[in-house]
């Protein structure tokens, strides 16, 4: 969910604040690149979290005006004018198409951020190894496990995802048959198919946004619902593969592009045709 947005004062007053960048950089490398640094118009851009939304969704190719509102608890001319931000720093490009207006990302100026932040890389790169020093003489128990991420975007509301999640006949209909309920400590099988019967027991239940349980005993699913403009954001780990143990490393081979590119993705389709 995005914060809704602020409008500013009226004028472009600045800060009158300066930070003098002597003391933590050698001005030598500032000058260097100085010509290649980024417009003003391109900070401000990034300097809103919903633009920076925006760039991530237009990251997957051209999306409509329409589209993109859709993603935010914004009205549409609002999300309209962070477009025309991006658009007059470079970082987006419009075409019309019938009677829709598409937006494509342009990632040069995204370049020269970079080429402009590396003088300071090695700030950041110091602490990195102070972190490592402190890992290696207090180090985290290595538990040889591993998970799998998935993020998708539903365009439902939150509580349809989770009735789909929950409900022994909607959950049969998209992924497994099974006497799922959300009642922590509640023990139900999931019928797998091939993979059998599969005992579970739910950890976490936390209407519509939370929903945890065991899996076969050693792996977790941990489901997570965030609304997102007029939909939900889903996300899935499935975590506890133990990559000591062949079957489960075949397993997590092979599992994470089946959530990714064909459970998730039914479970999303699933969800637009329930009635309201």
């Amino acid at each position: 969910m995005c914060a809704p947005r602020r409008r500013s004062p009226a004028g472009n007053a600045r800060s009158t604040h300066t930070l003098d960048v002597s003391a933590l950089v050698d001005m030598s490398e500032i000058s260097d690149i100085s010509s290649g640094m980024p417009t003003d118009d391109v900070f401000l851009a990034l300097s809103h979290p919903v633009r920076r939304r925006l760039l991530e969704l237009l990251s997957e190719g051209p999306v409509t005006a329409g589209d993109l509102a859709s993603r935010f608890e914004l009205s549409r001319p609002a999300v309209t004018e962070h477009l025309q931000v991006l658009r007059r720093a470079g970082l987006v490009r419009d075409e019309t198409a019938g009677r829709h207006r598409h937006y494509h990302l342009v990632a040069e100026p995204l370049a020269d951020v970079e080429q402009w932040l590396h003088p300071f890389e090695r700030f950041w790169r110091g602490r990195l190894r102070t972190l490592a020093t402190l890992l290696e003489e207090d180090p985290v128990p290595d538990t040889d496990t591993a998970k799998i991420a998935v993020d998708q975007f539903i365009a439902a509301p939150a509580e349809k995802v989770w009735r789909s999640l929950t409900e022994p006949e909607l959950l049969a209909r998209w992924w497994a048959a099974g006497d799922i309920a959300p009642v922590v400590g509640h023990r139900f099988h999931l019928d797998m198919r091939e993979w059998g019967s599969i005992p579970c027991e739910v950890t976490v239940a936390e209407p519509p946004n939370r929903f945890v349980y065991t899996f076969n005993g050693t792996w977790t699913l941990d489901w997570r619902l965030v609304p997102e403009g007029t939909g939900t954001r889903l996300f899935l780990e499935h975590s506890g593969f133990d990559l000591d143990n062949p079957q489960d490393r075949f397993a997590l081979e092979n599992m994470g592009p089946g959530w990714r590119d064909q459970v998730i993705p039914r479970l999303a389709e699933f969800v637009s045709t329930l009635p309201e």
